[in-house]
């Protein structure tokens, strides 16, 4: 099971999120879930032994806008909050909180975090390994952490994440997207974050399309573990539901594998499924269910799957660069120091080189391969310079690929004089990236009347990359394209680099068709 867990984490290249769920917080520090927390608080509000029953009569009676809970919630923060400031029970949290009731913050969302961070550290000795093993994903397994928990579980165990609480902090912060944890419903170290009642989850829903839209980025960019929740859990499906809007149903059907939802097998059958949920506007999302009897599989899978950095290094890399870019001054951790400055690199605590430039530094532009220059047309990961690129790499790799290179993206950009072995190789015809035999037999092709939706929807995905130079250029919608030359890149990190010699020759005519076809000039395509 482990290695079927790391096979699906390794068909994306970027670390997994977590979306942590109240089961988390219920294996290891033994709190309630959102029910069993409204029914501890119904007693103290009533003191009665089916108190809670009678407010959720009370709340199907009443009617509700965000379900039947918060508005359970509500009942009994009305109830809770007249009674706290009466009872002598609470005279001490009355005089401990007094600041906060001055600023009008719920007595009833008061205890309640004051009861969160109360249990937070407890943890059931039963399961200190898997706790442990949970704690080492913070280093280089996990990018960061989603939860609607308002308990401090997971930021003592990921204790070098940082925190942001609530929608205002998340749509307002400038997040790194690295070593972070988002804490969407709130926190216990800031009580009037809390949603928990109706009027919450109203005013939580109405800002709902502005979390959906930071969460989508990361949604689309990493693979997303659902640990703790219910698989038919209400908050999830919210979010889901925002994000669905947001997406046709072919980019929902990419993001089938990146979305795993982890199920407590209870002791039953272990298994990996397809779990697929229905939405308004004939959309649906599938997402890969995994089966456990032992979280532990989960987390040494997670741990196998390393980056190869701190993820909270990354961040502060990422954080310090920013700034640098929007103020253009340096912080007081980074130096930058171009040839022209007087300054001394000896007087520099620290030159640090991340991935593709301190390649570079090696290597130079003649070392860029040409599978690199094919990666990145279609997935624009290479970051390189557009003049180098002109007049060093492909001059040097055109000799060496029987001129067979996409060059249209990088001269679109290109200001200067294009190297003559450049000008004198490019294909400058549509019929130049066909070989003989595709000219020849494509008037008796049935793809060539056809265009790329109707080959998508009848054949597999090699398939139409095979048809695809039988086609007429006018009937390749560049998008669809697009979508399904990133298709075979992402199904399997690097897989395309070893593909079998035919199905990678066909891939690559296919991106030098794209290159053409999107970059090139149309004036010289002669079709």
């Amino acid at each position: 099971m482990k290695r079927k867990i790391i096979n699906i984490l390794k068909n994306s290249n970027t670390l997994p999120f977590l979306f942590a769920g109240s089961g988390l917080s219920r294996r290891y520090i033994g709190l309630e879930g959102w029910e069993g927390l409204l029914k501890k608080f119904a007693y103290k509000a009533s003191e009665q032994e089916f108190a809670y029953n009678i407010f959720l009569q009370q709340a199907e009676i009443a009617g509700n806008k965000e379900g039947v809970l918060p508005k359970v919630a509500e009942l009994i923060e009305n109830e809770f909050n007249q009674i706290w400031y009466k009872s002598e029970f609470f005279s001490d949290s009355r005089n401990r909180h007094k600041e906060d009731i001055d600023n009008n913050i719920s007595p009833f969302k008061l205890e309640i975090a004051d009861y969160m961070r109360a249990m937070s550290s407890d943890i059931d000795e039963q399961y200190t390994h898997e706790v442990e093993l949970l704690k080492q994903l913070g280093n280089k397994s996990v990018a960061g952490i989603i939860t609607t928990n308002y308990d401090l579980f997971l930021e003592n165990v990921f204790d070098n994440f940082t925190t942001y609480i609530g929608q205002e902090e998340l749509i307002f912060s400038q997040l790194q997207g690295v070593s972070e944890i988002y804490k969407i419903h709130g926190s216990a170290v800031k009580p009037e974050s809390i949603v928990i009642n109706e009027k919450d989850y109203v005013d939580f829903s109405e800002r709902n399309a502005y979390l959906a839209a930071k969460l989508l980025t990361i949604f689309l960019e990493h693979p997303i573990v659902f640990i703790g929740y219910s698989i038919s859990d209400k908050n999830i499906e919210s979010i889901l539901k925002a994000i669905v809007k947001c997406l046709s149903q072919e980019h929902l059907e990419m993001l089938k594998e990146r979305l795993i939802f982890i199920e407590w097998a209870e002791g039953g059958k272990e298994e990996i499924s397809t779990y697929s949920k229905a939405f308004e506007g004939d959309k649906s999302i599938d997402m890969t269910r995994v089966r456990l009897n032992d979280y532990c599989v989960l987390y040494e899978a997670l741990f196998e799957n390393k980056a190869k950095y701190n993820v909270s290094m990354l961040r502060q890399l990422k954080k310090d660069i920013y700034e640098l870019v929007m103020t253009n001054k340096p912080t007081g951790k980074m130096r930058v120091i171009g040839l022209e400055d007087d300054a001394r690199l000896d007087q520099v605590e620290m030159v640090l080189g991340v991935g593709v430039i301190s390649e570079f530094g090696q290597k130079g532009y003649l070392g860029i391969t040409a599978d690199e220059i094919y990666e990145d047309i279609i997935l624009d990961n290479g970051d390189f310079e557009v003049d180098r690129i002109v007049n060093d790499t492909l001059p040097n790799l055109l000799p060496k690929n029987s001129s067979l290179l996409p060059v249209y993206k990088y001269l679109e950009k290109f200001e200067g004089y294009v190297p003559a072995i450049i000008e004198e190789k490019r294909k400058k015809r549509f019929d130049e990236l066909l070989n003989n035999t595709i000219i020849r037999n494509r008037g008796g092709n049935t793809a060539r009347n056809s265009n790329l939706n109707e080959l998508m929807e009848e054949y597999s995905t090699r398939k139409c990359i095979y048809l695809l130079p039988y086609m007429k250029p006018e009937n390749i919608d560049l998008r669809k394209l697009e979508l399904l030359l990133k298709k075979v890149f992402t199904e399997n990190e690097k897989v395309w680099i070893s593909l079998e010699s035919g199905y990678k020759s066909d891939f690559k005519r296919a991106i030098r068709i794209y290159d053409l076809l999107k970059y090139g000039n149309i004036k010289e395509l002669q079709i």
